[in-house]
């Protein structure tokens, strides 16, 4: 079902057209969703503008992580930034300088050590429970469904730094909005999986090597990819408290009806 993209250094990189939402289809080649842009090659960028039309990219990241890979853009492009995990940083254990590298620290020695902390055992329900409860959470996504209305129809690209949690949460709010039931909207939220089962192999054989348990391999795996049962977590939250993903993006998320009848219009055929 996925439309996976490939591109020289964009990863987990794909678009939306043809998931059945509501009885139709998303349009082709006009939603799009990936990792960061900061390693994107010349080409990676002509093909987004050019081949897609890719105007506006939304990015999802916190600011300190923009700042350490700025997305790479042509002229023509713009980006719009909605951090989402602010509030979660400021609140919680997980601290932006202890999932920042350090100096001369790569990333995967930096995944490591994350996974190892007392409390990353926590960090998947953390995180996926601020997606369903944190009202700043709530705020910002408001914000990148008022970023896809202001293009009116046009083709746009949205990312965090890896494409799978915060992407994927708004890949979740999106499709239902369409209309799409929440089946189809795991499966494609899974996708992700695929795109990282190499590295993620790769590095559970690292870890077992280094002694790592299997709680701590569980956390890397986390990290590094993704599981269906990982967005499961929100969904079961939102459906229980509010009946279903649509009452959610109308009540918390701030999305008139008319807005998701406009979105329909513009990104279904």
């Amino acid at each position: 079902m996925a439309n996976v993209l490939k591109f020289e250094c964009i990863e987990n990189a794909r678009q939306l057209g043809g998931i059945v939402a509501g009885g139709r289809h998303v349009k082709e080649n006009m939603l799009f969703r990936s990792g960061n842009l900061s390693l994107a090659t010349e080409n990676d960028l002509h093909r987004l503008r050019d081949e897609f039309g890719i105007r506006l990219v939304i990015d999802l990241r916190s600011d300190f992580e923009y700042r350490r890979k700025p997305d790479k853009l042509l002229d023509g492009m713009s980006v719009v930034s909605i951090p989402v995990l602010d509030e979660l940083l400021r609140n919680s254990a997980l601290k932006k300088e202890q999932i920042t590298p350090a100096k001369g620290e790569g990333m995967m020695e930096l995944l490591f050590k994350i996974a190892c902390f007392p409390w990353a055992t926590k960090l998947k329900d953390v995180l996926y429970n601020y997606f369903a409860e944190g009202d700043y959470a709530h705020r910002q996504f408001g914000e990148f469904f008022k970023a896809i209305l202001a293009q009116k129809g046009a083709p746009i690209l949205w990312h965090c730094t890896s494409g799978k949690d915060r992407c994927g949460f708004g890949a979740v709010l999106l499709l239902a909005a369409l209309g799409a039931d929440d089946n189809v909207i795991l499966d494609d939220y899974a996708e992700s999986e695929n795109s990282y089962c190499k590295q993620l192999e790769v590095m559970t054989a690292k870890g077992r090597e280094s002694g790592m348990t299997d709680s701590q391999l569980d956390v890397l795996h986390f990290l590094v990819s993704v599981k269906r049962e990982y967005m499961e977590i929100p969904i079961k939250i939102i459906n229980a408290k509010y009946g279903s993903l649509l009452n959610f993006i109308r009540q918390k998320i701030g999305v008139s009806q008319d807005e998701i009848d406009m979105l329909r219009e513009y990104y279904l055929e």
